[in-house]
């Protein structure tokens, strides 16, 4: 595709349509970075979490997820101390809290699917966290949807 090709459907001109899902895909891929799935999940509160390579996970590095994890963790206490110093929580402080918070959410997501992944076991894991397969019933919470 030509930048004039982009430019077009980026804009919707000349006649030409917004990108199909094959052009997003291709986008993605060539950036590498997965907007598509960042923009979807955020559409439903979800969070996008990559997925450890097993072959690369060892204890260092499930080491240095955790230490992010735990920074991540001191991040959301000081966010919330800051947005509580005046007596008021503003809607500036609480999408900062929120952003803080799912910073955290995902190098917790992140640890525990590496920590899977170094024992063997990420696949369930996975299906674990997506309320698929293995016996979600027995760990999700009553009346949670993946029960």
């Amino acid at each position: 595709m030509t930048f004039s090709e982009f430019n077009n459907r980026l804009h919707m001109k000349n006649g030409t349509r917004f990108f199909d899902i094959q052009h997003m895909d291709m986008l993605q891929r060539v950036v590498g970075h997965p907007f598509l799935a960042d923009y979807f999940a955020s559409q439903f509160g979800m969070l996008v979490v990559k997925n450890p390579v097993p072959e690369e996970m060892d204890n260092v590095e499930l080491f240095s997820i955790q230490m992010h994890a735990d920074a991540a963790r001191g991040l959301v206490a000081q966010a919330k101390l800051n947005a509580e110093e005046d007596g008021v929580v503003d809607r500036a402080e609480l999408k900062h809290v929120g952003t803080q918070v799912l910073n955290y959410m995902k190098y917790t997501a992140k640890g525990f699917l590496a920590w899977a992944a170094l024992h063997g076991v990420q696949a369930d894991a996975m299906d674990l966290l997506t309320c698929r397969k293995v016996e979600s019933h027995q760990v999700a919470a009553r009346g949670s949807r993946c029960g």
